[in-house]
């Protein structure tokens, strides 16, 4: 077992920002706004012959706007019980201030576990200013500044150096075939923290009736009847046009998204005594579209029965609103008697195993055949269109690729009949998502078109199922673009040919596209300059 480093200290010294440079990656939620973190995020890191679980937590003497402080509190001591190492973290350009005394004197009494690190100390100028915190009485203190990641070398020597545990020993990393990534995804106050305290048997996140309670994604690892689970803990997630107004919540998002994509199976989680919002029916898209093996979570399904609710008659409304997701396992729970809770983690993990599924090509023709016969392929080119034969090529999601004469003579929604022609009739891939993919057999009249192609993703909601673009953002990037390629039009003479001018317009609109913001809106289209030449001759009556 991997030790445990846990940086402590109070709001907005670098907390989060220490975490995601030790860790490598932008794990934790990174914002000016006190009280940010919350929960206790936990990742493991290994660099610079270190090898540990480093735990950031949330801002000792927090005020929270929800009133969460003693819960705060409460994840911050669990962290200070189970570290080997705590860091405490201080600012330098604060300097020594009366919370960061408490603090200390709370942390006296452990003083061999506590490594003393002063944050923000970002050129030699503030480095003399680090030597008022000898008073803290923690030791001597370590001047690091986690933007500029300097002294960060010497903070891990330092660890390792007290904590021999630490060390790495260069062995390769675990593999994790066997462990099950579950991402708990729903909308706000739907209880998925509540479902991960049940799942873990602790109050391992923080709970409360309040909406929002949970930003960052936080992972919780579990092992039960000798598997080995980790629980994804997200956010809940609004209307994407609400979403731009508070930084949080988007960053939140982006997180959400993020561990949908990393995770094997999705549990998401709804509400059975309220409505499915047009939240639940993205979430449902964006998963469905991802390929990723889902469980519907009815959850609260006490209140459902005291209406008098029967599942029957409530899978079939459900299945009305999330057609989608019609093949996924549904499972009734309640997370805070623990109904069916653990249910949960035997079917996801057989949805992992049969997302891994085969299916001989002998017998997929033999399915493709049969679908074929019961329904052909609309025309839609000049020629019918033709299905030569079908193979598998990849698992997780199981995806088949089916040989025709042209892919774009193929209708929009025949992939769909064929996903579901080949769930009902093969066993294995009854609960898990399928893709579709056509690609034209070769042809030297069209070879430009002998690409693969997915034919799903005609519609809308497949077009634009991320989860962090927000409408009014793409409204005002289209009315930025519509005013740069009038400006470009106006301003010939300074900034050269118009044409020009566009084309630095879509370069610049190519660089946005690393932004991670979902679909990439078309700025500028094409726009034909000058008056078009008259036609000469008489025109035919």
């Amino acid at each position: 077992m991997r030790p445990i480093v846990a940086i402590v200290g109070r709001p907005n010294v670098g907390k989060s920002s220490l975490f995601n440079r030790l860790v490598g990656q932008p794990i934790a939620i990174v914002d000016p706004t006190p009280g940010t973190t919350r929960d206790r995020i936990l990742h493991e890191v290994r660099r610079d012959g270190a090898h540990f679980d480093l735990v950031d937590t949330g801002g000792i003497g927090v005020v929270d706007e929800r009133k969460l402080e003693d819960d705060v509190y409460k994840q911050v001591e669990r962290a200070i019980a189970t570290a080997d190492r705590i860091i405490f973290l201080v600012d330098v350009r604060d300097g020594l201030l009366p919370l960061d005394i408490d603090i200390a004197a709370s942390l006296r009494r452990i003083k061999d576990r506590v490594i003393l690190a002063v944050n923000k100390v970002d050129h030699d100028g503030l480095e003399p200013e680090t030597h008022q915190f000898v008073r803290l009485g923690l030791g001597a203190p370590m001047a690091i500044s986690a933007a500029q990641a300097s002294g960060l070398a010497d903070l891990m020597e330092r660890i390792v150096g007290e904590l021999p545990a630490a060390r790495d020993d260069g062995a390769p990393e675990e593999p994790e075939d066997g462990r099950v990534r579950l991402a708990l995804v729903g909308r706000r106050n739907v209880g998925k923290s509540s479902l991960t305290n049940a799942l873990c048997g602790d109050q391992r996140v923080i709970v409360a009736d309040l909406p929002g309670t949970t930003r960052d994604a936080v992972d919780v690892t579990l092992e039960k009847d000798g598997a080995t689970f980790t629980l994804i803990d997200t956010a809940g997630l609004r209307k994407r046009t609400q979403m731009i107004e508070d930084d949080l919540e988007f960053f939140s998002a982006c997180r959400t998204e993020r561990a949908i994509r990393r995770a094997h199976v999705v549990l998401l989680v709804i509400d059975a005594s309220d409505e499915i919002a047009a939240v639940d029916k993205k979430i449902a898209r964006f998963v469905e579209v991802e390929g990723k093996p889902t469980i519907l979570v009815v959850n609260k399904w006490d209140l459902a029965q005291q209406a008098h609710a029967s599942k029957t008659s409530y899978l079939t409304w459900l299945h009305d609103r999330l057609p989608g997701l019609a093949y996924a396992p549904a499972v009734f729970t309640c997370a805070l008697t623990g109904l069916d809770v653990d249910q949960l983690l035997s079917i996801a993990a057989e949805l992992k195993e049969e997302a891994k599924g085969r299916i001989q090509t002998a017998r997929l023709n033999e399915v493709m055949e049969l679908a074929v016969q019961q329904r052909r392929p609309r025309k839609v080119g000049p020629q019918p269109t033709r299905i030569y034969y079908a193979t598998q090529a990849e698992c997780e999601p199981p995806t088949f690729i089916v040989f025709v004469n042209r892919t774009d003579w193929i209708e929009p929604g025949y992939s769909r009949y064929l996903e579901h022609f080949i769930r009902d009739r093969v066993e294995v891939f009854a609960r898990v998502p399928l893709r579709i993919l056509f690609k034209a057999r070769d042809s030297r009249f069209h070879e430009q078109e002998d690409k693969h192609r997915v034919v799903r993703g005609r519609t809308k909601a497949e077009r634009n199922a991320g989860l962090v673009l927000p409408v009014r953002m793409a409204i005002d990037k289209r009315k930025e673009d519509r005013h740069r390629r009038m400006e470009a039009l106006d301003d010939r003479d300074q900034i050269g040919s118009a044409r020009q001018a566009l084309s630095r317009g879509r370069a610049q609109d190519d660089d946005d596209e690393d932004l991670g913001l979902g679909e990439r809106i078309q700025a500028v289209p094409n726009v034909r300059l000058g008056k078009q030449p008259e036609r000469r001759g008489k025109r035919r009556r």
